[in-house]
């Protein structure tokens, strides 16, 4: 199975530009030519907005060759849908951390990030576009159960039977990649 990267859910442009102020000195951006593309730029004291993608993780745990899937609320986005246990990076961690963390509020599991499995960049909507590391880890500890405010259930499933609605292609083709061929990825550093 060939590997794949980029994923794009939607046809068209991204999301128009909102931001109308300057966060430095608070006065108004015009649109000007800036590094060969068009971007919101402050006169007044030289800032430049750029637009940038949202760093987030995607943890493929597994255990006895079967795969751990959320439920996303109906509420979120893709909401009724699956996927692996998955979220944003904060600004004050590195994506082993937060891929550890986000799994731990979602399933209530802990667990060890054992290698990198793929990066993939995601265009989900014209306001959503994220690259994300994809990682398989093991479970450590912790009590299985659905967690946060965005996740209402969750399963193990194995290469034997269909993936119910998955919210993401990346995860699918993960999956499907995984099941097909057992790629144990790139080794990460050791985290406590």
């Amino acid at each position: 199975m060939k590997p794949q990267q980029v994923f794009v859910a939607y046809d068209g442009v991204g999301a128009p530009e909102e931001a109308n102020y300057c966060l430095v000195c608070g006065s108004s951006l015009v649109d000007s030519q800036h590094g060969g593309r068009m971007r919101r730029g402050c006169e007044s004291c030289g800032y430049i907005r750029y637009r940038n993608v949202a760093g987030g993780v995607s943890m493929l745990v597994v255990e006895d060759r079967r795969v751990l899937l959320c439920r996303r609320r109906a509420n979120v986005f893709q909401g009724g849908k699956w996927c692996l246990p998955c979220g944003y990076i904060e600004y004050d961690e590195d994506f082993l951390t937060a891929a550890m963390r986000e799994t731990e509020e979602e399933t209530g599991l802990r667990v060890e990030v054992v290698s990198i499995l793929s990066v993939c960049s995601n265009f989900l909507s014209p306001d959503v576009h994220t690259l994300v590391a994809v990682l398989l880890a093991r479970k450590t500890g912790g009590e299985e159960r659905p967690g946060n405010d965005e996740i209402d259930a969750l399963r193990w499933c194995s290469p034997d039977e269909p993936l119910p609605p998955m919210a993401f292609a990346s995860d699918e083709h993960i999956i499907a990649r995984y099941f097909a061929t057992r790629f144990e990825g790139a080794p990460v550093q050791k985290m406590s």
